[in-house]
């Protein structure tokens, strides 16, 4: 999933917009350049700029600092715990939310390593590949918001999460040598945690499953399941009953297909060289 940064993004969200008007406007208030602001929070002109502008966005801490800074009274800090979902593009921050308090998740990836169980040199491969290019910064503020969102394989209390791989996923040596087999022995030692079930439809599978494509599954704590589809940056949260029954129905037919977690991870270890 392609969650952080939209390059194809004509303006910055509205959240940003406004913190950073609100930013330029105490600035203004208080007599400072933007030169002068940087100096007192370590950044420079050009990126406070960037801040009002809403070009860039300001991590929580960062946003309580300008507060204390501006002598804000809390005009700014308030707005800290909103930026969570502007790590992630538009088309993923409604699903991010629901990911994060997934009551379980169900997940079937057909062309890499589903973002939950990626390691920083793999996703960092996967952005610093992304067409058209980005540079360097932004490629390390979606790697930090991709490892973010790993969180809920440790979140109390534990959800259930089920992800199906192919197995020509496995095979292709992504980041070379040393960055694919470390993520194959991540694979294996998150599958090993007893709320987490990875498993693996091997190439020798005769049953064409998955024809539609990668699928996520997600249940809310209320118990309602929603559905989220994802193809070349462009996102589908899926709340009709209808079609998320279809999609639980297809993941469970797929599934059925793959090795069972025990052989799946048997197979990983031989891809890594492990057995």
């Amino acid at each position: 999933m392609s969650e952080p940064g939209n390059p194809s993004d004509p303006l910055p969200s509205a959240l940003l917009r406004g913190l950073g008007a609100q930013l330029r406007m105490l600035r203004e208030q208080r007599d400072l350049t933007r030169e002068a602001l940087g100096g007192q929070t370590n950044f420079s002109k050009s990126t406070i700029g960037a801040f009002e502008r809403g070009e860039r966005i300001m991590d929580a801490n960062t946003v309580v600092e300008m507060d204390k800074v501006l002598a804000a009274a809390g005009v700014l800090a308030v707005v800290a715990p909103f930026l969570e979902e502007e790590r992630y593009a538009p088309q993923f921050r409604d699903f991010a939310r629901f990911e994060a308090q997934a009551v379980s998740l169900w997940v079937y990836d057909t062309h890499m390593v589903n973002g939950l169980l990626q390691t920083a040199d793999y996703a960092r491969t996967v952005f610093a590949a992304h067409c058209p290019p980005v540079d360097e910064e932004e490629v390390e503020r979606r790697v930090t918001a991709r490892l973010a969102r790993q969180a809920l394989l440790g979140r109390r209390p534990l959800p259930l999460l089920c992800f199906v791989i192919e197995e020509s996923v496995l095979l292709r040596r992504t980041g070379g040598e040393r960055v694919w087999r470390e993520q194959l022995l991540q694979l294996v030692e998150i599958g090993r945690l007893p709320h987490v079930r990875i498993q693996v439809v091997p190439l020798n599978c005769e049953e064409p499953v998955g024809s539609v494509g990668p699928m996520t599954l997600v249940e809310a704590p209320e118990r309602r399941m929603l559905g989220y589809v994802e193809v070349q940056e462009w996102g589908t949260l899926i709340s009709k009953r209808e079609s998320v029954s279809a999609m639980v129905q297809r993941h469970a037919s797929i599934r059925g297909m793959a090795l069972n977690p025990s052989a799946s991870a048997r197979l990983i270890e031989r891809l890594a060289g492990e057995q």
